[in-house]
């Protein structure tokens, strides 16, 4: 390798850096140094799968490998590079590159469709794909390569948008080149620091790029975790309404409701909430002093008769029908007999 600049960091993987000219090199010599970089990887010890190009292909670029991630920053000549089907029957599909074009578009020939990646555009290559890539001329080039698994977005979801440009914000994808270049200035780092870094980095930009996708697959989740706790947190509120859930998590009624659209609807759940609290409440024996009055106002009822009537709807008896035989039970098993048929668990 001619021009190879090499020096290694703190850490139990070595932080291996290396400038590269690749004059008039062949082929074969011109990944070398990136299977020795990648061998602690999920690529395993055959590195990358191959890649042919032009023998008269030059490139200028520094790669930094942090723990088991790594960062690629430089300059390369136009041509076409082949990732060699042969080669890549064997590799993880777990290991992906966030790559950031440069001036000039790449076209992507996947075998069965092309893609054309416009200049200064972010998007994602997997290592598995079989595909050439064409450069028509000398261009810059970035890309941070990273095990996908380690990312907040099912790698599904990212693979389905692979060689086609991300919807990135501007800003964002400054803030990408900026860190990913910086990173690699640096005359010292921490490997394992510098690695989670460019983690949380990668996870930005992507959950940026998927913002839409991922406020519909998780937004409804979480809103709906959060209007539970608001409701366990008002079980006793005997005035509290779907207006009230709606406005202390500042959406709609209408946006309430589709939040327990595959469900119950909401006012139907804090009900059956209010009534396990009850269950609770009657089956606890150092609270037989409280009244039934009292017991419905704990648990959100206005009246007895309230919490009677939705009681007996949920599980067929009464409030106090089911304290007594809670009771009987109690006291069958305080005298020990054996005999006692079993009775039907009406809290499951």
């Amino acid at each position: 390798m001619r021009g190879a600049e090499l020096s290694c960091g703190h850490g139990e993987v070595p932080n291996l850096r290396l400038r590269i000219h690749n004059h008039d090199t062949a082929p074969a010599d011109r990944l070398e140094h990136w299977n020795e970089l990648t061998k602690h990887t999920r690529y395993g010890d055959k590195g990358m799968p191959e890649v042919r190009g032009e023998r008269t292909f030059e490139a200028d670029y520094s790669a930094s490998w942090f723990g088991t991630t790594g960062v690629v920053a430089g300059a390369m000549d136009g041509g076409v590079f082949v990732m060699d089907r042969r080669r890549t029957g064997h590799l993880d599909s777990g290991r992906v590159q966030l790559a950031l074009t440069g001036s000039a578009p790449q076209y992507i020939d996947l075998g069965d469709e092309q893609r054309e990646i416009p200049p200064n555009s972010l998007f994602l290559q997997f290592h598995d794909r079989p595909r050439s890539t064409l450069r028509r001329e000398h261009d810059h080039m970035l890309f941070v390569d990273i095990d996908v698994t380690r990312l907040t977005i099912d790698p599904g979801t990212l693979r389905r948008a692979h060689f086609a440009a991300l919807a990135v914000d501007r800003p964002v994808a400054e803030m990408f080149a900026q860190a990913a270049l910086g990173l690699l200035q640096l005359p010292r780092c921490e490997p394992h620091a510098a690695d989670s870094f460019l983690v949380s980095l990668v996870d930005l930009v992507v959950r940026n790029a998927f913002h839409d996708e991922l406020q519909v697959s998780e937004t409804t989740p979480a809103r709906r975790a959060q209007a539970l706790r608001v409701m366990r947190e008002n079980l006793s509120n005997t005035d509290f309404s779907a207006e009230d859930l709606a406005a202390a998590l500042n959406i709609s009624r209408r946006s309430l409701f589709q939040l327990f659209r595959t469900d119950e609807a909401p006012m139907s759940v804090l009900r059956r909430m209010r009534i396990a609290r009850a269950k609770d409440i009657l089956g606890d024996p150092e609270r037989d002093s409280l009244t039934m009055d009292q017991i419905a106002r704990m648990c959100g009822f206005s009246t007895a008769r309230g919490l009677g009537v939705a009681f007996r709807r949920e599980l067929g008896r009464s409030p106090s029908d089911f304290r007594r035989i809670r009771a009987a039970v109690l006291d069958t098993e305080y005298r020990g007999e054996p005999d006692t048929p079993v009775v039907e668990d009406y809290a499951s």
